[in-house]
């Protein structure tokens, strides 16, 4: 049987952007052959063995909106099967901090403080498939967010609260060599309905 290893570079997992005035972390990493890797604190790159390279770029930020360029790239001339994860969490170990999946607007919200926060992202124009959940942190400090780590089939809940994190998972198959591109953004406001307005802007335009 396939080993399973989390490749845990932090407690926090290389946190990318604290946003302490939004309120939302984003940390992404990779799955690849049972195996969970996540970004270094303050890197913008993930280099694997597996000849998976994974780049992040924070290109846009204004007071209610982030906005990031992410690129996948297959550097091997095999075809390889592998999982691009994002991850979202507030930035306070807060335990009326609510998220939850919304499949009328295909986002996630997520409730802390004075705002609501909508994470969604389009890799590669939205042809890679992509399945959401919300998990306790704990869950994540302990790789147990797979129902099958061997396989990358992911433990689906759609809602969580307290301290927890909602995550995207992008699924590559058997994908050659190439790059892949995308983008994901994180809305923060104390009107859902002007949520709903900015993401349904930027679905149109990325």
């Amino acid at each position: 049987m396939m080993k399973t290893e989390t490749c845990i570079q932090s407690q926090f997992f290389g946190e990318i952007d604290q946003a302490k005035k939004l309120g939302l972390s984003v940390i992404i990493g990779v799955w690849v052959n049972g195996k969970t890797y996540w970004m270094k604190p303050g890197a913008d790159k993930l280099i694997l063995e597996e000849g998976i390279t994974l780049l992040l770029q924070q290109n846009i930020v204004e007071d209610k909106m982030r906005l990031y360029n992410i690129e996948l790239s297959n550097q091997s001339k095999c075809p390889i099967s592998t999982k691009l994860l994002i991850q979202h969490r507030y930035h306070q170990l807060d335990n009326s901090h609510l998220s939850f999946i919304s499949p009328s607007e295909n986002v996630v919200f997520h409730l802390a403080g004075d705002l609501v926060h909508l994470a969604n992202g389009n890799i590669d124009d939205g042809k890679i498939k992509r399945v959401c959940t919300v998990q306790p942190l704990w869950n994540i400090y302990s790789n147990k967010i797979w129902d099958c780590p061997e396989s990358g089939t992911i433990q689906y809940r759609p809602m969580a609260k307290g301290q927890v994190a909602s995550l995207f998972i992008y699924d590559f198959k058997s994908i050659g060599k190439g790059t892949y591109r995308g983008k994901s953004w994180v809305i923060s406001s104390e009107n859902e309905t002007e949520l709903i307005k900015l993401n349904e802007a930027l679905l149109k335009t990325h």
